[in-house]
């Protein structure tokens, strides 16, 4: 498929299923997707790293070798391509046997300090991933995730309390993600037990199931 068919047929909102798997097994295809995000300015960029984040929970290694590509977008102004970057960045942590993460580590838990929630709850939500895939790095990462309490989320240029119970839930939802594995699971049990108290319903509800599981 030559490069102004591939557009048109990405404008026209198909089945990305269908690309998704077109992708994987043309490397052609592979290769215009990056381009288009790099190069096009309208929501078919949106349509791209979609695709390619799809790809990336099915077959890692296929955009394994497109890494700093994908890096790059968690500098991009537009708040849906740095999401899937994020996404896509914790699927390759798998299969990252040339250790690239390293390059982009403080760059990329750093976002758990973006004053946009959502931003900072795609890094927790997914920072699993990458504990399994990197233990090593499991102090750290938890430590940083413990100070999410602290930590102040905007809501319309303001500060939002509310913003910083829902990133509390995600964390828990991390955390439980890992306990098995973790050096710091008293630290953890401390955590939900603090948010037994919070005002969401939801996120009480979610530390009571956390040390319901894990309290010994």
């Amino acid at each position: 498929m030559d490069r102004e068919s591939l557009l048109l047929r990405l404008k026209s909102k198909p089945n990305l299923n269908h690309l998704v798997t077109e992708a994987g097994n043309t490397p052609e295809l592979l290769n215009t997707l990056f381009e288009f995000v790099r190069t096009e300015r309208s929501a078919v960029r949106y349509g791209c790293t979609k695709i390619l984040r799809i790809l990336s929970e099915q077959q890692p290694d296929k955009i394994y070798p497109y890494f700093f590509d994908v890096a790059h977008w968690l500098q991009d102004s537009n708040s849906f391509i740095k999401w899937d970057s994020i996404l896509i960045l914790a699927n390759l942590a798998t299969v990252d046997t040339q250790h690239l993460f390293s390059s982009v580590y403080e760059e990329y838990f750093g976002l758990i300090r973006d004053p946009k929630m959502i931003t900072a709850a795609n890094v927790a939500g997914n920072a699993w991933k990458i504990v399994q895939a990197a233990p090593e790095w499991e102090g750290d990462i938890t430590k940083r995730l413990l100070e999410v309490p602290r930590i102040i989320y905007l809501y319309h240029g303001e500060p939002s309390d509310e913003c910083n119970k829902v990133m509390c839930g995600h964390v828990l939802d991390c955390f439980d993600r890992y306990f098995d594995v973790s050096n710091n699971q008293e630290a953890m049990l401390d955590f939900a037990r603090t948010q037994l108290n919070n005002s969401r319903k939801s996120v009480a509800k979610k530390a009571a199931h956390f040390l319901q599981r894990h309290e010994r």
